[in-house]
């Protein structure tokens, strides 16, 4: 079985490239006011919720237009970590998965490993 039959990778093309990057950068311009927000102290409850919904439909998005790949849990983790929010990590991640698909995609196929089910 094959991971790709358990996760559709769509094929890249111009366009959900650039959606995804748009996505992403916009999610990563918001983080700043999100995070001046949670430091004024009373809305500090409010906006960690507002961020983190935000990282969760951002990687949503992403997922779905990209198809799934490992590089965007690490990058929902950072989002999770005061300070490092404000990195544009998913600006960064969406260039880091558009290069491993292309990659894959020139390749003829995806990198990803196979698992083997059956009898050994």
């Amino acid at each position: 079985m094959v991971i790709e039959s358990v996760v559709k990778i769509p094929k890249l093309t111009r366009s959900r490239i650039t959606v995804a990057f748009a996505v992403s950068v916009i999610a990563d311009a918001l983080q700043f006011p999100i995070n001046a927000a949670t430091a004024t102290g009373i809305l500090a409850m409010p906006g960690e919720m507002a961020d983190m919904a935000l990282d969760v439909v951002v990687m949503v998005i992403t997922s779905v237009l990209l198809g799934f790949h490992w590089a965007l849990l690490p990058s929902f983790i950072l989002e999770a970590v005061p300070g490092l929010d404000v990195l544009p990590t998913w600006t960064g991640c969406v260039g880091f998965v558009v290069w491993r698909r292309k990659q894959e995609e020139a390749r003829g196929g995806s990198s990803q490993t196979q698992v083997n089910v059956g009898k050994q």
